[in-house]
Formats: C-alpha cells, structure tokens, sequence
C-alpha cells in the first residue's frame, strides 16, 4: 500500500482533498451516562457507536494524540508523524508502549487482527483510499474525520472523543487545560496581538508548501494569540480559496510576515533556504522571530492536538517573544 503511505505524507505538505460534510453527534440523553447507542453523521453515512468503545484503532496523529490525552491507548495504530520522521513525537513519548504499530503496507489486515470496536479515520480517508476504506468500516463502526476541513479543529476531536466516551467533564478539562495554557501565553506577551506569522515547509529544491487559510484548524492556535496570516498569502488564499498551496522558491517575499515558523525536508533543504535571495529581507528573519521546527513538530502545528500544543507552545515561544518587542 504504497499510496497509503503517500495520502499520510501529504498530510503535511496540504495536498490532500476532503469532502466531508459537517459531522454531527446525536447522543440519547438519557442513555448517555449509561452508555447508550451514538450516532455520529458523517458523509459516508450515519455511524452508531454501542456502548463505550474499549478497542480503539487510531489512524493519525491527531487521533492518537486525542485518545491519549483521555488516557486512552488505542489497541492499534497508525502514526503520520512517525512514519514521516522514523520515531514517534515527542509529546507522545512512550505513552504508546505496548499498543501496536500499523503497518501501511498491510493496513486491512492488521486493523482486522487488532479485533476494534470502534476505528477513528483522518478525513481524507475515503476519498483518498476508497477501497481500504470500504474494507476497513466492515471491520468495526468508522469515523472518517469531523468536520470536512482539511485539518480538523483539534477542540472538536476533544468533544467528539468526550461523547464517544461518555465523558463530556474530561473533554471539558482536556480543552480548559490547553487554552489555558495559550491564555497565559498570550497574557505574557500582550504585544503579540496583531502580529502577522507565515508556516511554510520547504519540500524539494524549488518549492515551499504553505498554509493560508485563517480558519483552518492549524490556524487555532494563532487566532487564538490574536495573530493573523502573512498579508501575501492571506490574499493568495482570498483570491483562489486554496487553504494550502505550494509557492516556488523565487517567492519567498510571500513569507514576509512578524514570525515565521518554518522547516524542510532535509538538513541540506534548511541550508539552502536560507541561501533563498529574499529571505535575509524577510521581517521575520530580520528580528530573530523565526522558529525553526523539526518534521514532527511543524506535523504537529500543522496538525494541532491537546498533547503537542502544550509542548510546541514552549518551543515557539522565543520567536514569539521577539516579535512581540
């Protein structure tokens, strides 16, 4: 399954299409506490839940850091970030010791063998690999993403896991604990509001993928800082409503921005992008406000989940910190 570990590749990179449709929750009050049937609506179909899953098959990052943030390891799983970068994040640590390791190459099986009562998907899923995602939802009840953006909100992972679990107070926890964490930053540095910030991972030789869109939920944590995306790629996004899009390296004046988070494929990449004509003039590299991320961590900026926010918060804090001077 070559293409499978592609579609979690480009996970990081934007290039994935989804659509779903908005996903809803209908729980039936009275049998909540008690376990009750849940019907989560997605565009593949109504999915019903029975009971409170005890076997969870995670497929992505995100969906493994969520359950592991209710203290929940999933029996099975299937990690974009380490398949991307050989090791598992480092927010997830050893926190997945004695789950099993998917292998993409034969995914099926091995989710089959796992013998789940419940499997949550990435979104892209059942566009992306139709077939496996057909033989996989007759393996156990599957949940293919949220709410059809490209990179679900990571608050409403929290809330979905929260109702599947019949456990609305810990997914009410989890979400303070994290905001909290981001007011206090933001309460630190009060001259970040208003600051503009470009992400950008530089892929190949001559090209730089970047996100743009406001409302994207790698965005949440920026909003939530009040900051605002670059002006260039705003309106790049504004006129085409690509959330995502690669720019060649000849455009580096469209990463201009107070911040700029940033990382390459390869040690060799990073080398080069700094040599890019245009990108000592950048705001940015000019004030020192440039955080310069490994693979895992831009995944999980780019993918943002209660268990990595906390952690990138400290490494994004110095470039933080000089732009809001």
């Amino acid at each position: 399954m070559k293409s499978t570990v592609k579609t979690l590749l480009t996970v990081l990179a934007g290039i994935v299409a989804i659509a779903l449709t908005l996903t809803a929750c209908s729980p039936p009050a009275e049998e909540e506490n008690a376990g009750g049937p849940i019907q989560v609506n997605t565009a593949q179909g109504p999915v019903t839940i029975k009971g409170t899953p005890k076997r969870i098959v995670t497929l992505g990052a995100q969906w493994i850091d969520t359950a592991l943030a209710f203290g929940v390891k999933p029996v099975a799983y299937l990690d974009n970030i380490q398949i991307l970068t050989g090791a598992p994040s480092p927010w997830t640590a050893d926190k997945l010791d004695g789950a099993t390791a998917l292998d993409p190459e034969n995914l099926v099986a091995e989710i089959a063998k796992a013998d789940p009562d419940l499997i949550l998907a990435e979104g892209y899923m059942p566009t992306s690999q139709p077939e496996n995602f057909k033989k996989i939802k007759d393996i156990a009840p599957t949940i293919p993403g949220v709410t059809g953006k490209q990179v679900d909100p990571w608050q409403d992972l929290v809330k979905l896991m929260g109702t599947l679990l019949h456990d609305d107070a810990k997914a009410q926890q989890i979400t303070d604990d994290v905001n909290g964490k981001i007011a206090d930053l933001k309460k630190s540095l009060p001259g970040l509001a208003g600051k503009t910030y470009a992400m950008a991972y530089m892929y190949s030789a001559d090209q730089i993928q970047v996100m743009a869109d406001p409302n994207d939920g790698a965005a949440y944590l920026f909003n939530e800082l009040g900051m605002t995306v670059a002006p260039k790629l705003l309106a790049q996004f504004q006129k085409t409503k690509n959330p995502r899009f690669p720019i060649s390296t000849e455009n580096i004046p469209m990463l201009d921005a107070d911040v700029l988070i940033i990382t390459a494929n390869t040690p060799a990449l990073k080398k080069a992008l700094a040599k890019l004509p245009g990108y000592s003039d950048l705001t940015s590299v000019r004030s020192g406000a440039v955080a310069n991320m490994s693979l895992a961590d831009i995944s999980g900026i780019n993918q943002p989940t209660p268990l990595a926010i906390p952690y990138l918060l400290d490494k994004l804090e110095p470039a933080f910190a000089k732009a809001a001077k």
